[in-house]
């Protein structure tokens, strides 16, 4: 059966709305991040601090991209659209779900202390760099500005539903 994968900025909600709909359609919730810390043995900041932003990436990429996506909600990395092989993967196995969150509400959620795959570009640069690739990869674009969360849930069942594109 088909998954459901979400991306979006860190901090647009895709953990907490993934949750969610899973267990509202039945299916098995899944990070990303878990996946990678579970078969490297490492968090991604810990990878992240050995290897680089491009180490962090190739390890993401490589895993993301053999994993076998079946009947999920999958919640995933920021930057998980640098990343070639997963997309691919994701895009064959699930319906993509863009939360398009406005910077506004991100820049007030994201940990100060968070470093961000970004290269050391600020916040705002890497959300202008990525917004484009995030409606890129989305069959489902998801406008989050000014919405409870179980508005943005329900939109996404009902949307999912209709044949989960558009």
């Amino acid at each position: 059966m088909k998954s459901f994968a979400l991306i979006g900025m860190p901090s647009s909600g895709k953990t907490t709305k993934g949750m969610q709909i899973a267990k509202r359609l039945g299916k098995v919730f899944i990070d990303t991040d878990f996946i990678i810390t579970k078969q490297t043995g490492m968090s991604p900041a810990q990878i992240v601090d050995r290897n680089d932003r491009a180490g962090f990436l190739r390890i993401q990429d490589e895993i993301i991209s053999s994993y076998r996506f079946n009947n999920m909600v999958i919640a995933t990395g920021g930057g998980i659209i640098y990343c070639p092989g997963a997309m691919k993967n994701l895009k064959q196995r699930a319906v993509i779900i863009f939360l398009n969150t406005p910077f506004e509400v991100i820049q007030k959620r994201v940990d100060k202390d968070r470093r961000l795959s970004g290269g050391g570009s600020s916040l705002k640069e890497i959300f202008d760099e990525r917004l484009p690739l995030y409606k890129s990869f989305a069959d489902i674009e998801i406008i989050c500005e000014d919405k409870e969360e179980k508005q943005i849930v329900d939109e996404i069942i009902k949307r999912t539903r209709k044949g989960g594109r558009g």
